[in-house]
């Protein structure tokens, strides 16, 4: 078999490091009136290095999860944006969302996706299926480290999946239309599900070709016999046809589409949708860790799996976590004309800082004057004013103010399209019986890019017993910063 050296292969130690340990940063329940049992199943979403977090989900995790999808940086060389929106009236900003430059070159990415892969496997289930999704850069350098890492006996498929070319014509190449997308298993024995809902629809010369009778759908086959053609009916039990590994079915996310979450690099759920039921049943475990905008997560959900998905930015894990809240008003992914009109089930996020707070706010976001922008430090957090409003046992909050400590090196730019002090905020939550460090948000208001309105009172909770309660209010605004108060209430 054919291996591949690179420069570090043999150096890099992390894989046997200590595991570190995941801390409850929060909980969103998915019915306050349901009590949960302790072994329950909550979804995981891991604000971390993916690299860690693989670390330190083998202690449970190991042989556990069913499917891998894996949408790693493609070796590009480029910068991948996201886009922040900000309040009301639709205005956009465009923040880094990674950096796919590599400063040590192609060993150093190499590198990168082997310590990766290598602890991939250990968390694949014997019956486990992996998708790496990747573009002409790379693709063929991954495809010797999978066969090195799973066994050139796993490769199930090289799948292309062909889409629309921009409309920019290529001067000195032939215009690039396609991803390719890996896949292995973990044996020979693993899970491959012929369920029609993958399946490919007809082309039109044979959906033009179709007929009906009262047995149903049917088409003629050709053929001769003795110098005569013949002709027989040939009834379709099927909606289409079993796919090729050439998907040229699925288009690529546009901006105007409603799944659009504003992630360059987004993938459409009906690719995924295709790969876990394929390759996964329900309540079987579904990771991504490199989740991004949570297309992944989302599909997963709507499929009745569990998930687990990881993300280093801090905006894509909010990204993910407002698309899986609002999955209710989603489309459904199995009749896409349809609303999925299901609430999302509980989950957990999690990270390995105990008070994970960004430091640094983007460069697009300061002022074009400010020296030495990649030192800028906050030293002080953004603060909030709420007003508790009370009536017996009846509690309900509102939001009065949000204030930037270091307005004065905010762009111009970014403080003409502030209209109100909410438009700061993207996000914020109650937690009416907080206990411990992590946040159960039992109340909650968020700004989808579809849906920008903010409620700035929350709705009335009430308690069900006399006591003293600790109320704690979070807000995350447009920045990523997060900030967290309390207050304490008698209910009589």
């Amino acid at each position: 078999m054919v291996n591949l050296n690179w420069k570090g292969k043999y150096e890099d130690k992390i894989e046997s490091s200590d595991s570190i340990p995941f801390l409850i940063k929060d909980i969103f329940p998915s019915n306050l009136n349901r009590i949960e049992t302790r072994n329950e199943w909550r979804n995981l979403l891991i604000l971390g290095d993916n690299l860690s977090t693989l670390n330190s989900l083998l202690d449970v995790f190991a042989e556990k999860i069913t499917l891998i999808y894996s949408d790693p940086p493609f070796g590009t060389g480029g910068d991948f944006n996201l886009k922040i929106p900000i309040g009301e009236n639709n205005e956009i900003i465009n923040d880094l969302a990674y950096d796919d430059k590599w400063k040590e070159g192609l060993d150093s990415y190499i590198n990168f996706m082997y310590n990766r892969l290598k602890l991939m496997k250990k968390l694949l289930s014997q019956n486990g299926s992996i998708y790496i999704h990747l573009d002409w850069h790379v693709s063929h350098y991954i495809k010797i480290i999978m066969d090195d890492i799973f066994g050139p006996e796993n490769f199930r498929n090289e799948i292309i999946w062909a889409y629309p070319a921009a409309s920019a014509r290529t001067k000195r190449f032939f215009m690039r239309s396609f991803d390719v997308i890996l896949f292995y298993t973990k044996s020979e024995d693993y899970i491959f599900n012929n369920d029609p809902n993958i399946y490919m629809e007809y082309s039109n010369r044979v959906k033009n070709a179709l007929k009906k009778d009262e047995k149903g759908i049917f088409y003629y086959r050709g053929g001769s016999h003795n110098g005569k053609k013949l002709s027989r009916k040939v009834y379709v039990t099927k909606k289409g046809i079993f796919p090729r590994d050439v998907w040229n079915d699925i288009p690529y996310i546009r901006a105007n589409t409603p799944e659009y979450q504003g992630f360059s690099t987004q993938k459409p759920e009906r690719l995924l949708k295709r790969i876990i039921l394929a390759s996964s049943d329900k309540k079987d475990i579904v990771a991504d860790f490199f989740c991004g905008s949570g297309t992944t997560l989302a599909v997963a959900e709507k499929l009745g799996r569990h998930w687990i998905g990881c993300d280093s930015n801090g905006h894509a894990i909010n990204m993910s976590k407002k698309r899986i809240l609002s999955i209710k008003n989603s489309n459904d992914i199995i009749n896409w004309k349809r609303l999925y009109n299901k609430d999302f089930n509980s989950f957990k996020i999690l990270s390995f800082e105990k008070n994970y707070k960004i430091t640094s706010i983007p460069d697009v976001f300061l002022h074009k004057n400010i020296q030495n922008k990649n030192e800028f430090q906050i030293k002080d957090c953004p603060d909030f004013k709420v007003k508790i409003h009370k009536n017996s046992n009846k509690i309900s909050v509102e939001v009065l103010n949000y204030l930037i400590p270091f307005n004065n090196v905010i762009s111009d730019k970014i403080k003409e399209k502030i209209k109100s002090f909410s438009d700061w905020i993207d996000f914020w939550a109650i937690d009416f019986n907080a206990q411990n460090d992590s946040f159960r948000n039992l109340w909650f208001s968020y700004r989808t890019p579809k849906n920008r309105t903010l409620s700035l009172k929350s709705d009335v909770y009430h308690y069900s017993k006399p006591g003293t309660y600790n109320i704690s209010v979070k807000t995350i605004d447009i920045f990523g910063i997060e900030t967290r108060k309390s207050y304490i209430i008698n209910v009589i």
